[in-house]
């Protein structure tokens, strides 16, 4: 199968694939999720339509975040219950990765981790402190989301629907955060930076937010 090259199960619809840790792309015509590995391509049904967030951040808008080069690949929505927040998926121009998360107006730039020992969700609790890279942590939200839409190149298997648990912890100074996502076992473990809307700018707006 070439893997630059994919079409959708459902609609028949060309998709190019240029990131090789692409995993998941949602078909712009149809709506439909395609997975796909190395043997077969599978289609994961149709997925929500994802309405404006926060912000004007859209799929494929290029921009630069603190004058490093980005395009935005793809969306996730969770619900957290009382609100949602989205997960930007960034692919850099030298050739890196990141998830850009947007809640409320408040934007954190976090990449995956390898793993390390963490708190597990049963233990986890707000106000506890968790150490992490030689870095301190306060847990601010511990509770459960779930997928409600998505779309563009994801490098994740995402559906709607899917749920899982969460921690979120930011360090005493207000500069980093951490995301324990308790998907899995083990689980997904994310850190990055908080960020002002003065660090990201957007080509089509010629102009910092």
């Amino acid at each position: 199968m070439n893997t630059d090259r994919i079409s959708c199960p459902s609609c028949g619809a060309g998709h190019s694939i240029h990131n090789p840790g692409i995993v998941t792309v949602v078909c712009e015509y149809c709506g439909s999720a395609i997975y796909w590995d190395d043997q077969k391509v599978e289609l994961a049904g149709k997925q929500s339509i994802v309405p404006e967030g926060f912000t004007r951040l859209y799929r494929a808008a290029a921009g630069s975040l603190n004058t490093k080069r980005f395009i935005v690949m793809g969306r996730v929505r969770y619900s957290f219950g009382r609100g949602f927040w989205d997960e930007w998926f960034l692919e850099f121009q030298d050739g890196s990765i990141g998830w850009l998360t947007e809640d409320n107006y408040e934007l954190a730039l976090q990449t995956r981790t390898s793993l390390q020992k963490t708190a597990s969700f049963e233990t986890v609790r707000p106000g506890q402190k968790i150490v992490f890279q030689n870095k301190e942590f306060i847990v601010h939200e511990v509770g459960n989301a779930e997928c409600i839409g998505m779309e563009g190149n994801l490098p994740i298997a995402a559906q709607t629907g899917e749920k899982y648990k969460f921690a979120d912890a930011t360090s005493p100074d207000g500069k980093y955060v951490l995301g324990i996502e308790y998907d899995a076992v083990p689980p997904s473990i994310f850190i990055g930076r908080w960020l002002s809307y003065g660090n990201l700018t957007l080509d089509d707006e010629g102009v910092q937010w």
